[in-house]
């Protein structure tokens, strides 16, 4: 499986309601509320076992799955 796909799976937990599959304006567009980030950005650390930090949280990095995917790629490589 690869990280957008298992992105993918992770937003489905998160904003059920939302398909944020080709959404890329995810943050600026409201599509999920702060709870539901926070919940997502927990999901990714325990999944990937990375560790997003505050100067990763901006909405280009989260905005899509592609930016969130290209994130925790990143991440895995620190």
């Amino acid at each position: 499986m690869t990280t957008k796909e298992q992105v993918l799976e992770i937003f489905q937990k998160v904003a059920p309601a939302s398909d944020l599959s080709e959404k890329t304006d995810i943050i600026e567009g409201g599509y999920i509320n702060s709870f539901e980030l926070m919940d997502l950005i927990a999901s990714l650390n325990e999944t990937f076992g990375i560790e997003v930090d505050l100067d990763d949280m901006t909405p280009e990095n989260f905005n899509s799955a592609d930016a969130v995917a290209a994130l925790v790629e990143k991440l895995k490589n620190r």
